[in-house]
């Protein structure tokens, strides 16, 4: 009787369970579907293939989650040149999105007190060493999240190319590299100070930067497609990047940027910054997990140094009038991530297009208008147009810079004049001296505009230079001409 009565309480209790979790099942259900509706789909579907197709983009993937929910993840085109279909699963190197990465990271280890915000980098890295000896021993955690450690955008910039080596050696480096701004006077956004801070998490955890974002952030949040370096994609599921080389799409590799991961080189797929925005937006909370508490994650979205334009910078992440945002961008893929109050938006494309960077950043902005019932912006303009001006430009610079060298050697005899000699050396020698000295200023270090702008970017310092080649000659010859007889010789240099 006793056995009986156990058996009626057990299939009782596993009939209230089954309610339960239909009940739970029935009503995710609803909700997602729910979610579906406000949504308009269609609408963001159809906003998408536009974009895409307006852009010449290869391939993108898209993720929106309301609250704790994934309410929409699509993948739109290639991911290779093989035509393999981009997917939600497809991983894409997420560029300066991976700041925030490791600025979570950096949060978990002052949870766990193993550092302080207050703490100077050497006190961490006792090899730590700027140009600046005293200033260096200034600079603290706190500093290189909020980016106001003094060190200055063009290294960073420069910085991007030099990440073929370990986190230590591309720190180590930077012992010359001097400082711009007194430490924690200015914000200036740099990706030195988050490579730096991949180092810190190295020498407090003792593990790799790699091994410490796979094990504390990759693994709770289920981000199985997601990986701190290519060598982990065994199954080479990475999407291949495309550059825009005189407005048209060309798959290129990326150079190894080991050191400089923690800045800016993380790569994940859309699905997995699906669960990602989840823990951003519920307070590090995700699927029962918490990854940090609701109060280091509030600090991390707080506003901390005026960046411009109503915008500050936080920790890895970007505030202007409550969103809380950051884009990326690498020589050859772009992402952004948008996080407006309940919703959260992720957007990752497997190209760079450097002259068409603010057509990339205005379709998270108009999904993010459509997420809110609101009609976006949609442009008819055809933005390669740009492209087709500078190539008919330079294109007329290259010739006459062929036609000046050509008459160099043809024409006998070339008639000179002072006026002549004023105008070569102007515009054959000045200024392309000029361009050529002042390029980092103009267009940013030559190793970046090639890296990130293939093609226009190398004329835009081989044409200064051959103008300056081809001026001095004329110059020299003008020069010589002047002193050796008088004016009026048939002929035109």
């Amino acid at each position: 009787m006793h056995k009986k009565q156990l058996a009626i309480g057990k299939a009782i209790v596993c009939a209230i369970l089954t309610i339960m979790i239909s009940a739970n099942g029935m009503a995710l259900a609803n909700e997602t579907e729910s979610i579906n509706r406000n949504l308009a789909i269609s609408n963001i579907d159809a906003f998408m293939t536009n974009e895409i197709e307006r852009l010449k983009i290869p391939g993108a993937s898209l993720a929106i989650v309301k609250g704790n929910q994934v309410a929409y993840l699509q993948g739109y085109g290639f991911s290779s040149p093989d035509g393999t279909a981009m997917t939600a699963q497809t991983p894409v190197v997420i560029g300066s999105i991976s700041k925030s990465f490791t600025a979570l990271a950096i949060m978990q280890l002052v949870e766990q007190g193993k550092i302080n915000l207050e703490d100077p980098v050497q006190t961490v890295i006792p090899w730590f060493q700027l140009a600046d000896k005293e200033a260096s021993k200034k600079i603290t955690i706190q500093h290189l999240l909020n980016q106001t450690s003094g060190l200055s955008t063009l290294d960073g910039q420069v910085a991007i190319s030099q990440g073929d080596r370990t986190v230590k050696e591309h720190i180590q480096s930077l012992a010359n590299t001097e400082l711009t701004f007194p430490v924690g006077e200015q914000y200036q956004y740099s990706n030195l100070n988050y490579s730096i801070l991949g180092a810190v998490i190295e020498e407090v955890t003792h593990k790799s930067y790699t091994a410490y974002i796979k094990e504390y952030i990759f693994q709770p949040l289920d981000m199985n497609n997601s990986f701190a370096g290519p060598i982990d994609d065994i199954n080479e599921t990475i999407a291949e990047g495309y550059q825009t080389v005189f407005g048209f799409k060309m798959p290129t590799k990326q150079l190894n940027h080991e050191g400089t991961v923690a800045s800016g080189y993380i790569i994940a797929s859309v699905e997995d910054m699906a669960n990602y925005m989840i823990a951003q937006l519920n307070q590090g909370q995700f699927n029962g997990t918490s990854l940090l508490s609701a109060n280091a994650m509030n600090t991390m979205h707080h506003p901390a140094s005026f960046a411009g334009h109503d915008t500050y910078y936080a920790m890895g992440w970007e505030v202007n009038n409550g969103v809380v945002s950051h884009n990326g961008w690498t020589e050859n893929t772009y992402s952004k991530v948008m996080l407006d109050g309940e919703y959260g938006i992720s957007l990752l494309i497997n190209s760079m297009d450097y002259f068409n960077l603010n057509e990339y950043e205005a379709i998270t902005s108009g999904i993010n208008k459509l997420v809110h019932n609101e009609e976006p912006a949609i442009s008819s303009g055809n933005p390669f147009i740009k492209y087709i001006v500078f190539n008919v430009v330079l294109l007329v610079i290259l010739a006459y810079i062929v036609w000046s060298a050509y008459r160099i050697f043809k024409v006998k005899n070339p008639k000179v004049t002072m006026l002549k000699g004023i105008f070569i050396l102007i515009f054959n020698v000045l200024i392309p001296l000029l361009i050529l000295l002042g390029f980092p200023k103009l267009f940013g270090p030559l190793s970046v505009v090639t890296l990130f702008a293939p093609g226009i970017g190398h004329l835009l310092f081989l044409i200064p230079l051959l103008l300056l080649i081809v001026g001095v000659i004329k110059l020299s010859i003008v020069i010589v001409k002047l002193k050796k007889n008088t004016f009026g010789k048939s002929g035109v240099i």
